[in-house]
């Protein structure tokens, strides 16, 4: 008998024990659905956004302060000159006037008007020379170049500007500026005379004899920095980039007299375009690039 009351007791605790977890579990099921709906409605909690960013962001961050970059220094009158005047005002290409010719840039100056109009007119472009001769410099710069060219010449760039000439000298300047880049022109075109029999022939340069692989991306700078100005329009008869058939008859002439032209002038191209701040190897992977495009 006493067995059978604890066998009762037992099933009717267990039964009241699954019925307790039963509704615990329903009660459980509810809240959640409960809890859910008030939740969508009232939307995120900022308050629990701000926690969650707060744990989970990074434990250190980088500053980085932005430091106030100085300007350049503008360039000196000599530099600019050096970087892109050089290249036709040495040898007076397309009837550019001579640095050192007094007598030219006297009347460039007068039929400016003085300083101020050739730097004008230097800025826009002129003739032949394009915009500002090419170079990225600043009006400021330009003028420098200028004063410094006029300084080289012996002209006083302060003086008062003279008197405007009239129509009739207006048009000898202009005859003037066509005949001296005819002159240019023809000398460029026209080859060199043959040297006399008895004179021997100068001895290229020991490095030309075993010159390393010529750097094409190093000449294609040099050439975008100096070259352009005069083989990109062909000025005074210079062969342009690409030009086979103009490239042709130099190229048959070797590459060593093309890098020695280069190097000492040949017609009105002047040592090395005029730029000589540009070292020999430089000059010459820039003949070498030419050449490549060329061919």
């Amino acid at each position: 008998m006493s067995a059978h009351n604890d066998t009762a007791f037992l099933r009717m605790f267990i039964m009241i024990l699954g019925a307790l977890v039963a509704f615990t579990v329903v009660i459980l099921i509810l809240a959640n659905l409960i809890i859910g709906s008030v939740e969508e409605e009232r939307g995120e909690d900022p308050r629990m956004r701000a926690m969650v960013l707060e744990r989970i962001k990074p434990v250190g961050t980088v500053n980085v302060a932005a430091a106030d970059a100085a300007p350049a220094a503008p360039m000196s009158g000599a530099e600019v000159v050096a970087a892109a005047c050089n290249s036709c005002h040495v040898a007076g290409v397309l009837g550019a006037p001579k640095v050192g010719d007094k007598a030219a840039w006297s009347q460039r100056m007068a039929a400016a008007g003085g300083v101020d109009g050739l730097t004008a007119s230097a800025i826009k472009g002129k003739g032949g020379m394009p915009p500002k001769g090419g170079a990225m410099v600043s009006d400021g710069e330009i003028r420098a170049a200028i004063e410094e060219m006029l300084s080289k010449s012996s002209v006083d760039a302060s003086a008062a500007a003279p008197a405007p000439a009239g129509p009739v000298a207006a048009v000898k300047e202009m005859a003037g500026d066509a005949g001296d880049a005819a002159k240019s022109m023809v000398a460029a075109v026209m080859p060199a005379p043959a040297p006399a029999p008895a004179s021997a022939p100068e001895a290229a340069p020991a490095e030309q004899s075993a010159a390393p692989a010529a750097d094409l991306a190093k000449g294609k700078a040099v050439y975008g920095a100096a070259c352009f100005v005069c083989h990109t329009t062909g000025a005074a008869g210079a062969p342009k980039l690409g030009d086979k058939a103009l490239w042709a008859p130099r190229i048959a002439q070797g590459m060593e007299t093309l890098q020695m032209n280069s190097l000492r002038g040949k017609g009105a191209m002047p040592p090395k375009g005029g730029r000589m701040d540009i070292p020999d190897a430089d000059v010459l992977a820039a003949v070498a690039y030419m050449v490549s495009e060329a061919e």
